[in-house]
C-alpha cells in the first residue's frame, strides 16, 4: 500500500477525498481540512479566519499547483498558545452618547434609578472584538506546513479511489472488447444469410435462372450499406487510447469523457446500421458498459 500512494503521481485520481493538516510552530497551531468533490473544473473555496486573510492567493496557488479538477473545500483554523489573536476595546465614543441620553431621559422624566454596569455590557457594540496584527509571513511557515500535509492526506485518498476506479473501467473495457468481437464475427454471416433470403426472394418471384453481374451487384450494395468494420475499427482505437490514458501521470478525466462520448457514437451508428437481433442485442450491451464507464469517468481528474 505504501508503494501505491508513494507512486500517485503516476496513476489517475478520483476528484473526491478528504485530507486534514495539522502543525505546531512559532507559537501558533493551524490545522487545515481539504474536502474534494467531483467538478468539470478547480473550483476552490477557502474559508480562513480573518487574521489570514492576507494568505487567501498563496493557500489557492499552493492548492493549484497539486489539484486540477474538483469542487475543492479548504477549511483553515489558527489559534496562538502564546497570546490571544484577539482584543477587546471599549468605544468610549458610543459609551458617552448612551450616558449622556441616559442622563437626559432622567432628567426629563424624573428616573432614580443608577447605572448599572450589566447595563453597559449589554449595550450593542460597545465592546469591540478586534484581531491583533500578526506577522503574515511568520504564519505562513505554519500554515504552509499543516497544508502540505493536508494536501498529501487528500491525494493518497484520491489516488486509491482512482485504483478501485481503474480496476473498474478496465474490466468494463475488456467486456466491451469481447462484445465488439462477437458482433465483428456476427458480420458476415448477416451478408450470407441476407445473400441466401434475396435469392429466395427472387426465385420464387421470376424463377429461372438469376442475373448473378446483378444479384451480386445488389448483394454488395447491401454488404456496403452495413458494413460496420469502420466503426469496429474506431471503438478498438478508442479503447486502446482508453487504456493507454488510464497509466497517463497527467489529469485525464477530461479525454476520457470525450472518448466516452466517441464510443457511444460509434456505437450508435452499428445500431442504426443493422436490422440483425443479434447485432442489435450486442449494441445494447455496448451501451450499457459505455454508460457505466462514463458514470465511473466523472470521477476521474
Amino acid at each position: 500500500m505504501l508503494i501505491i500512494i508513494l507512486m500517485g503521481d503516476k496513476m489517475i485520481k478520483s476528484m473526491t477525498g478528504f485530507g486534514r493538516g495539522e502543525a505546531n510552530e512559532n507559537g501558533f497551531h493551524v490545522l487545515t481540512e481539504i474536502k474534494s468533490l467531483n467538478h468539470r473544473f478547480l473550483d476552490l473555496s477557502v474559508k480562513l479566519p480573518k487574521v489570514l486573510s492576507g494568505l487567501e492567493d498563496r493557500i489557492r496557488l499552493k492548492i493549484g499547483e497539486s489539484i486540477k479538477r474538483g469542487r475543492v473545500e479548504i477549511n483553515i483554523s489558527l489559534e496562538a498558545y502564546e497570546k490571544s489573536l484577539d482584543s477587546l476595546e471599549l468605544n468610549y465614543d458610543l459609551l458617552n452618547q448612551y450616558i449622556n441620553i441616559i442622563h437626559d431621559l432622567k432628567k426629563s422624566v424624573n428616573l432614580t434609578d443608577d447605572i448599572k454596569l450589566s447595563d453597559i455590557l449589554s449595550i450593542p457594540g460597545i465592546i469591540d472584538v478586534k484581531s491583533v496584527n500578526v506577522d503574515i509571513d511568520n504564519v505562513w511557515t505554519v500554515v504552509e506546513k499543516a497544508l502540505d500535509m493536508s494536501i498529501k492526506n487528500l491525494i493518497d485518498m484520491r489516488v486509491l479511489e482512482g485504483i478501485k476506479l481503474k480496476d473498474d473501467i478496465i474490466n468494463r473495457l475488456d467486456m466491451l472488447s469481447g462484445i465488439i468481437d462477437k458482433i465483428e464475427e456476427r458480420g458476415p454471416a448477416v451478408i450470407n444469410e441476407y445473400k441466401k433470403k434475396l435469392e429466395t426472394r427472387i426465385n420464387e418471384l421470376i424463377g429461372g435462372e438469376l442475373d448473378q453481374n446483378r444479384f451480386l451487384t445488389e448483394v454488395a450494395v447491401m454488404a456496403d450499406k452495413t458494413s460496420i468494420s469502420e466503426e469496429i475499427t474506431r471503438l478498438r482505437s478508442h479503447i486502446s487510447q482508453f487504456r493507454f490514458s488510464l497509466d497517463s501521470s497527467m489529469p485525464v478525466g477530461k479525454k476520457l469523457d470525450f472518448l466516452t462520448q466517441e464510443m457511444n457514437r460509434e456505437a450508435n451508428t452499428i445500431g442504426s446500421k443493422s436490422t440483425d437481433l443479434i447485432i442489435i442485442n450486442g449494441v445494447i450491451e455496448l451501451k450499457d458498459q459505455i454508460e457505466k464507464i462514463r458514470e465511473q469517468v466523472q470521477n476521474i481528474e
